[in-house]
């Protein structure tokens, strides 16, 4: 019998240390012209029965350890006979179980895209399975589609979080009307106030994303004040930061190739987080910048004590001289710091590499220096 199970391709990072859990496989909507995780790929939603197969076959290898500890010790030599009977895929699922387990093994996240457009009722099931396996779960998170959690009532969320569902991460990208239609996300503010309030009164956790720059430059200043109205609309648990990055491959590439999207700079996409931490008026908010693309890595806090503080690190950066602002771009997207009070750590060879480098654009309005710098971050996105 396989005991293999599937794996989707993305989740949060605030996940890396979850359990991943397929219910469903691609997305609901996958016509996001930003967008290429699901291109070519159409949407699946997985029958408890699966689901329910797939929680055994991580039990299993969780067994399998066990079988093999003695004293809270694994005696690794009859362990390594038994994993030389699984195939391929079976000892990468075994690992990925091990690893969970050794970093405590409190969480699972349910994947792909949207996986809350399994009915509420069925995915209450897998869930009350899933807890009844693993008793140890603290946490059970998942990403949903606002236009998908808009359809079902609270007392069907209601279900979800009474069988263990602790938080939903839902990209809105943007709270304006007009950003939304140009990137075709499929859905309307309206329809995530409406979700985003669904999802608090059932009680659980909401984690928002905000795409800083996706409106590009015509909706800069509408892109923030807008995702602001709608936060402060729902007062979510999270906001979470991910700079826009532009990929080659998709439609909003092409979009810029025709001039119908001007891409914002470094400088100005950070202006946009700022104006829209100025502009939340929910004190229990929480800022999350928990992405290399973000460019200051420690941009995080709660509204009500944290905001000024927030506010003084982006001005900080905003309003460096363009020489000092590319070294520090530099050591930012490279993961050497986190923000600017980090640079006097970062080693004086690799300051001068960033130096050459950088100084090798030249500083005129058609340097190409951002483009460097969008093309460091696409290797992470």
């Amino acid at each position: 019998m396989d005991r293999s199970f599937p794996v989707g391709p993305i989740r949060p990072p605030s996940e890396a240390s979850s359990l991943l859990l397929q219910v469903t496989r691609g997305c609901t909507w996958n016509k996001c012209r930003f967008c290429v995780v699901y291109r070519g790929q159409g949407f699946h939603v997985m029958k408890p029965e699966e689901i329910k197969q797939n929680i055994d076959n991580m039990a299993y290898f969780r067994d399998m350890l066990v079988r093999h500890a003695e004293n809270g010790m694994i005696n690794k030599e009859s362990l390594y006979r038994e994993l030389e009977t699984l195939t391929g895929p079976e000892l990468q699922c075994f690992y990925m179980v091990y690893n969970w387990l050794l970093a405590g093994g409190r969480s699972v996240f349910l994947q792909d895209g949207d996986s809350v457009a399994l009915k509420p009722e069925k995915l209450a099931d897998v869930l009350t399975y899933l807890r009844e396996k693993f008793p140890q779960i603290e946490r059970v998170t998942t990403y949903g589609r606002a236009s998908t959690l808009a359809r079902w009532s609270v007392d069907q969320l209601k279900l979800l979080r009474e069988a263990g569902l602790d938080r939903i991460h839902t990209g809105f990208e943007s709270g304006s009307d007009n950003v939304l239609q140009m990137i075709n996300k499929g859905l309307t503010s309206e329809q995530q106030i409406d979700a985003g309030k669904k999802v608090k009164a059932a009680g659980m956790e909401l984690s928002v994303y905000f795409m800083p720059g996706i409106g590009g430059r015509n909706f800069t200043e509408e892109n923030a004040e807008q995702t602001a109205r709608v936060v402060n609309a729902i007062d979510p648990d999270f906001v979470r930061l991910r700079t826009f990055v532009l990929k080659k491959e998709s439609e909003m590439y092409d979009m810029k190739l025709r001039g119908e999207f001007t891409e914002l700079t470094d400088r100005e996409r950070l202006r946009e987080i700022r104006d829209l931490i100025s502009m939340i008026e929910r004190n229990d908010v929480q800022v999350v910048s928990d992405h290399i693309v973000n460019l200051i890595g420690s941009l995080n806090g709660r509204i009500g004590t944290d905001r000024q503080k927030m506010l003084e690190m982006a001005d900080l950066v905003l309003n460096l001289p363009e020489e000092k602002f590319r070294l520090y771009q530099l050591a930012r997207r490279y993961g050497y710091v986190e923000n600017y009070s980090q640079m006097a750590a970062v080693p004086g060879s690799r300051m001068e590499h960033f130096r050459t480098v950088a100084d090798s654009y030249g500083y005129g309005e058609d340097s190409g220096w951002e483009e460097h710098i969008n093309d460091v971050l696409r290797q992470y996105v």
